[in-house]
C-alpha cells in the first residue's frame, strides 16, 4: 500500500462566525502560538466571535466550511512508513516538509475572520 499512496488528507468541518451579527475582538498574534499557531508577524490580530441574530437563529453562526490537513507522501514518509515507524516520527517528518496540521489551519480560519477561536479549538482537540 505504500508504494500506492500519494497523498493523505484529513477534513474537518468547523462552524463560520455568522457574518451579520459577528463582533471583532483583537488578541496579539504570540497569545495564538501556545495552540499551535506559526507566528507570521501579525502583532495585534483582529479574531470575531458571533453575538446571536435572527440571521443565525441567535446561535452566533451560520453555515460551515473545511480545514484540511493535506499529507504528500514522499519518499521519505514511504520509507517510514514501510519500516512500521510510528506515527509520532512520521509526522515530525511531514511536518519538517511544510504539512500544515489541522489545529494550524483552523487558527489560520479564525485569523481570516471565518471561524472563531473557540470552534477552532474545539474541532482540533490538540
Amino acid at each position: 500500500v505504500a508504494s500506492s499512496v500519494l497523498l493523505i488528507l484529513a477534513q474537518r468541518l468547523v462552524r463560520k462566525v455568522c457574518q451579520e451579527c459577528r463582533e471583532p475582538y483583537e488578541v496579539d498574534e504570540d497569545s495564538l502560538v501556545p495552540y499551535g499557531h506559526l507566528p507570521q508577524g501579525l502583532g495585534p490580530c483582529t479574531l470575531y466571535r458571533g453575538k446571536g441574530c435572527a440571521t443565525c437563529n441567535f446561535t452566533g453562526v451560520k453555515g460551515r466550511t473545511a480545514i484540511y490537513e493535506c499529507m504528500p507522501v514522499t519518499q521519505e514518509i514511504r520509507d517510514l512508513i514501510i519500516r512500521s515507524a510510528q506515527t509520532a516520527e512520521i509526522r515530525e517528518v511531514a511536518i519538517s516538509q511544510g504539512l500544515k496540521t489541522l489545529r494550524q489551519s483552523s487558527l489560520l480560519r479564525a485569523l481570516d475572520g471565518i471561524t472563531s477561536l473557540e470552534e477552532a479549538l474545539r474541532v482540533t482537540l490538540a
